[in-house]
């Protein structure tokens, strides 16, 4: 008996439900095929953004159990070895952004700590990595502990990036959901330029030169200025 998942993000969750699911897998080939380092995709809220992001996480993730079964029957398993080769093959970074919204400049960074701590947790394997060095390691605990400092904290997705392919000697796959947020409620409550002063760095040193990254698909409702926050001030 199929039912209808509303409200439903989680991909796993819903194949595993035996629910109704209109087959995007195709998006898989689409980001595959972009040249594209970095892929943007804006959509408005409740377009199912979050759901092709957890669909893209199971389907790239190494660390994933049973991927084969829950895209099995779908679209992009009928598409040759090129794509289905990639599934469960690259270390998958998975960062939302979407809880990152407070009432001031520093309880917005207590949100960003608590987002790179969840991120972080799926990871934690690393501390048992002979390929990680030992401060590095002291890095992971203080992210995992929440004690970073702001600096460590614009440099986390990069770092983390460095340790998952210097563990698995492959490239990283960077998927984050809700890019935007952080900056849509920096501006209603009045401390946007402190926002976009740490945002662009952060986004900067995740994204700029970072030989790590196979590729990177953020979502979010907002387009991407003239004045770019994801490249470093001069």
């Amino acid at each position: 008996m199929y039912g209808i998942a509303i409200g439903e993000s989680d991909f796993k969750m819903l194949r595993g439900k035996k629910c109704y699911y209109i087959d995007k897998t195709m998006y898989i080939k689409h980001i595959l095929d972009n040249q594209s380092k970095v892929i943007l995709v804006t959509r408005p809220r409740r377009f199912g953004k979050t759901l092709n992001m957890s669909m893209l996480k199971y389907y790239f993730d190494n660390t994933a159990k049973y991927s084969k079964e829950l895209f099995e029957g779908l679209k992009i398993m009928e598409q040759g070895e090129e794509y289905t080769s990639k599934l469960s093959y690259y270390p998958v970074i998975y960062l939302t952004l979407k809880d990152v919204q407070d009432t001031n400049y520093q309880n917005m960074l207590l949100d960003v700590k608590t987002a790179m701590l969840n991120m972080y947790k799926e990871h934690r394997y690393l501390l048992d990595s002979d390929k990680i060095y030992p401060e590095e390691k002291e890095k992971i605990l203080d992210i995992l502990y929440a004690r970073e400092d702001e600096n460590v904290l614009k440099n986390s997705v990069k770092d983390l990036s460095e340790y998952l392919s210097r563990h698995y000697q492959k490239p990283v796959i960077l998927l984050i959901d809700e890019y935007d947020v952080p900056l849509q409620n920096a501006y209603v409550e009045g401390y946007y330029e402190e926002a976009v002063k740490f945002f662009k760095t952060f986004y900067g040193t995740t994204f700029k030169d970072n030989p790590y990254l196979e590729k990177t698909v953020l979502t979010g409702v907002s387009r991407v200025a003239k004045e770019s926050i994801f490249s470093r001030s001069k």
